[in-house]
């Protein structure tokens, strides 16, 4: 098994480059599409950015998931109910249903405390998928005992934001009798949180590919007579092993009691289920998530809270260093196809064709001239021809990653499974 990894992870490279958005030649407007501002909100937070350590309210929801058997027959509508089920289908209320918490990262803290907790955390955006969609974590502020989750989603290319931490240098123990996973957290931009897929994702090996455990929740709607504040609370049972959105058939359960490598947190167009299914009515743009705590809850009362250090994490330094061979040799390669730069580009070129009626001369034309007012004239046309040929090598590698190998592979495949399907009828 070990040995058939390497060639396992390139031809999954290869088939997620050769299938991208096709060739074109990008426009010279490089930060076009990017004009509105990633962090800035476009309106006033409806909640006051300064509010204090309130105990989350009886907002916030619990219960238990359906059964593996149920989720495993049924739709993929019903897969995503059931998964979402356990923080949605009661009211928890502190005093009749006390629960234990354990914070991992807590940022409502110390300013210490706190930078060191979103140090920990990196982006994870649609980017590597070949989208626009850009998000960070931040510090909500001096006085402010929060995290600012928050970017501008875009469905161009992709559709989803991410935040996770960097590589734990030591696997971090779950304390006995947790239950799952919690979120304190408030919905600041808008009072639309039923129109965006959020999941809560967790690793329990040492790998950084993209099958983890992952599971759906809901944000209730916050009351106008409360801060805004929920603790969601997300039992282990809900997780799912997927890759990507897509649940894996046979995958294994989740299994926490060798600890686990990484927590994450995402924002999608894309529930989980067997296929690829969106949300209804998604909406893209602007978003921003405060966050108070993530840790591990039990529903059972303890007489003292079982406190868990907060993990060490790896540098992004120390976490490149680390990788394997196979993905180093591979990185250069899926630059060259997943350039973040080239990606906004061609969202730029599709906006002025289709919005504004431009040929392609015009847009080029329109982002030398763009630049020239920067940078001035000879210098924004040497950027554009550089620009040009750079998009030109490569569409002309894409081309040839499809016709050379690609399209071979797919009718080799064909073949092989037209005469196994031959055999076994004989």
């Amino acid at each position: 098994m070990a040995g058939s990894t390497p060639w396992a992870v390139s031809i999954a490279v290869l088939v997620v480059v050769a299938t991208g958005l096709g060739p074109s030649i990008l426009p010279a407007c490089n930060g076009f599409a990017t004009k509105t501002p990633i962090l800035g909100s476009p309106r006033t937070p409806r909640r006051p950015a300064s509010a204090g350590l309130v105990s989350p309210g009886p907002l916030t929801k619990s219960g238990h998931v359906a059964s593996a058997t149920s989720v495993a027959s049924a739709t993929v509508k019903s897969i995503s109910t059931a998964m979402m089920a356990s923080n949605t289908d009661q009211a928890i209320d502190e005093v009749r249903n006390p629960s234990s918490l354990s914070p991992v990262f807590d940022f409502s803290r110390d300013e210490e405390t706190k930078k060191s907790a979103i140090e920990s955390f990196e982006r994870i955006d649609d980017a590597i998928m070949g989208g626009i969609s850009l998000s960070s974590m931040r510090d909500g502020g001096v006085d402010r005992p929060y995290a600012s989750w928050s970017g501008v989603c875009r469905t161009d290319g992709g559709g989803f934001c991410g935040t996770r931490t960097l590589p734990f240098v030591d696997p971090l123990p779950v304390p006995a009798d947790s239950d799952g996973v919690y979120v304190e957290c408030r919905l600041a931009s808008d009072d639309e949180p039923d129109r965006r897929a959020w999941k809560v994702t967790v690793r329990t090996d040492e790998t950084r590919g993209e099958r983890v455990f992952q599971a759906q929740f809901e944000l209730p709607e916050a009351k106008e007579s409360d801060d805004g504040w929920v603790r969601v609370k997300v039992p282990f049972e809900d997780f799912r092993f997927v890759s990507g959105p897509r649940m894996v058939v046979g995958g294994p359960a989740l299994n926490v009691t060798g600890g686990i490598y990484q927590i994450g947190l995402t924002m999608s167009k894309f529930k989980i289920g067997l296929n690829m299914t969106q949300v209804e009515n998604f909406r893209a743009g602007y978003f921003e998530l405060q966050l108070r705590q993530i840790g591990f809850y039990s529903d059972r009362k303890m007489d003292e809270q079982e406190r868990v250090t907060a993990p060490t994490t790896l540098s992004e330094q120390e976490a490149k260093k680390r990788r394997p061979l196979l993905v180093k040799a591979l990185l250069p390669v899926a630059r060259l196809f997943f350039s973040e730069k080239s990606n906004r580009r061609r969202s730029a070129m599709k906006i002025l064709r289709e919005k504004r009626g431009m040929t392609r001369m015009q847009a080029v034309l329109f982002g030398i001239r763009s630049k020239a007012g920067s940078y001035g004239l000879p210098r924004a046309v040497a950027s554009s021809c550089r620009i040009l040929v750079v998009d030109s090598v490569r569409t002309i590698a894409k081309l040839a990653l499809r016709l050379f190998l690609l399209y071979p592979l797919s009718a080799i495949r064909k073949v092989m499974a037209f005469f196994l399907k031959r055999v076994k009828q004989a």
